[in-house]
């Protein structure tokens, strides 16, 4: 953005856009999670004097953009890219569990743990129920440490936590925030984004912190 910036004789318009925006057909190459990001997008063009404006670079944000704006400066890119934010963040598999805060891409607080959940049984009739039944218990059991644990930090956190970002599998993540709910109303503000992980754990939650403050890039190439 920068070398965009100081290209010798270059004009440009930076547009900002909340969620619930449409986009014109210069930009229609985009992929669909593009054309409508619950975040909002920022769109970079090239004012050309003899073909008028064209595309250069559409940025998907992490985080979301309150209001449209539209100028020929990045200073209202940068200040949403520096703005103070502290997060939540969940990471959950069926066995295991991490929890943290993070504040402004930097973990702060962190815990993780495990439940054991078996996942097959071979045999069927009234064992293959038991087996069930007892599933649904160690699930329920691992929301609840997860969730206890979880309550504790993001309620004992001093400052404001303006975000949930969760990772994991997302019919388990669902099932999570239905059966826990968590301190001052973290799970209305879990962000759309969820992060792939494969085994929660500390390693997990520092590639959480990178996804979760990284921004998506589209290219336009004359």
């Amino acid at each position: 953005m920068i070398e965009f910036e100081i290209e010798p004789g270059a004009e440009f318009v930076v547009e900002m856009f909340p969620g619930g925006y449409s986009l014109n057909e210069n930009w229609g190459s985009l992929p669909k999670s593009a054309q409508s990001s619950d975040n909002g997008v920022i769109l970079i063009s090239v004012v050309d004097s003899l073909v008028g404006i064209r595309p250069r670079l559409a940025l998907l944000p992490p985080f979301p953009i309150s209001d449209s704006s539209e100028s020929n400066s990045f200073d209202t890119v940068r200040q949403h890219m520096v703005n103070h934010r502290a997060i939540a963040i969940i990471l959950l598999r069926l066995g295991n569990w991490a929890i943290a805060i993070a504040e402004d891409g930097e973990l702060v607080v962190t815990k993780t743990g495990s439940r054991y959940v078996k996942n097959q049984h071979k045999k069927g009739g009234q064992s293959s129920n038991r087996f069930r039944r007892g599933r649904e218990k160690w699930i329920r059991e691992l929301f609840d440490q997860a969730g206890e644990v979880a309550s504790a930090r993001f309620r004992d956190y001093t400052g404001h936590l303006e975000y949930l970002v969760m990772g994991g599998d997302r019919v388990v993540l669902g099932q999570f925030l239905k059966r826990i709910k968590l301190p001052n109303g973290l799970g209305d503000r879990a962000l759309p984004n969820r992060i792939s992980v494969d085994q929660p754990g500390r390693k997990s939650l520092d590639n959480a912190v990178r996804d979760a403050w990284s921004y998506r890039m589209y290219e336009f190439v004359d």
